[in-house]
């Protein structure tokens, strides 16, 4: 007899969204949807009623654990533009999502995760930064990150952020940049950073060498960042490109840069990191490295169902799963 397996295998989706299409339930592509029951009527499946039914009594929950400080920083709205994506996905699968923060602290995070537990969260997305990742281990909740990659043992759906660093030089040596800049947060240190290596690995190429700059975990507010683009500004004055690794850090850089004097583009060329969402919110409005943040929020929400409707698996568990990215040009380079 067929199973629910058979048709996500040939169909090539999960378990999880085979079993929503068909059940009517969520909101998927008229071509995924076709494509499910024309492969579930060939194989003449025929669904069994656990496998069919819902609890209309049964509300199930998904938590998404989010760094308190990007959830509280109005200039930041990544975060906010992620969550609600990762709400939307949530619904259409049946789930509601709520939401949590922690402060790169893993005592926080166990303490939240005890409290999901008591709640009977069914799944966690984690968006916020570890430690220790051991912690997550023996949680007895399924969990995927995205972002960043927690464990090998923990399934992560993230950007190609290599390709990131890549695409950003591949643009400002194009527009004949040869003395560029590259400033990040990346909270693990610029040793650890992706689009640094790509953005470095690329200008190699060239015989470019960027002049990099980490504002550190101590600059958390935002004078003090001002205050560290403005002495990079003033101490590389001949620079003539910049690539920032966040959107919020690019938004700073070129208000701080405007406010020396700097014209963009014209002296400066900046490209930031963010997505199509974000480009409304700056005058000039920055060239991106655009990750897609509508499939990450969407395949991390359908990998952890599939993980709490069917259960773990090795292969599920150690997967590490690139978005890939694009880059938009605007006024800024």
């Amino acid at each position: 007899m067929a199973t629910i397996k058979d048709i996500a295998d040939e169909v090539g989706i999960s378990k999880a969204a085979v079993s929503r299409i068909l059940n009517n339930k969520g909101s998927f592509s008229a071509e995924t949807t076709e494509k499910v029951w024309r492969v579930a009527k060939r194989l003449n499946y025929l669904p069994s009623g656990g496998q069919h039914a819902d609890d209309a009594d049964d509300i199930k929950v998904l938590a998404a654990i989010f760094p308190q400080e990007g959830l509280l920083l109005n200039e930041s709205p990544y975060y906010s533009i992620m969550i609600s994506l990762l709400e939307k996905a949530a619904y259409d699968y049946g789930y509601s999502l709520m939401l949590c923060g922690a402060l790169y602290n893993w005592e926080d995070e166990e303490k939240i995760f005890r409290s999901l537990r008591q709640r009977n969260v069914r799944g966690v997305i984690l968006g916020s930064f570890s430690h220790d990742a051991a912690i997550f281990h023996n949680q007895r909740i399924p969990v995927v990150t995205i972002g960043t990659k927690a464990s090998d043992q923990i399934p992560c759906i993230r950007s190609d952020n290599y390709a990131s660093g890549q695409a950003a030089a591949r643009h400002l040596l194009g527009k004949g940049c040869r003395r560029p800049l590259y400033i990040t947060g990346y909270w693990r240190g610029l040793e650890y950073d992706e689009r640094y290596r790509g953005f470095a690995d690329e200008l190699a190429r060239h015989e470019v060498t960027p002049k990099a700059y980490h504002l550190g975990m101590n600059a958390t507010r935002l004078q003090d960042i001002e205050g560290i683009i403005t002495r990079m500004a003033l101490d590389n004055p001949d620079a003539d490109a910049l690539f920032a690794e966040s959107y919020s850090l690019s938004l700073e850089c070129l208000r701080t840069y405007i406010g020396l004097g700097w014209r963009i583009p014209q002296d400066l060329k900046m490209v930031g990191y963010g997505n199509a969402f974000l480009t409304a919110y700056s005058n000039p409005r920055i060239t991106l490295v655009k990750e897609d943040s509508w499939q990450i929020a969407r395949r991390a929400v359908s990998l952890l169902v599939d993980l709490i409707e069917n259960g773990p698996s090795a292969e599920a568990s150690a997967r590490d799963i690139l978005v890939p990215v694009s880059l938009e040009a605007h006024q800024t380079t």
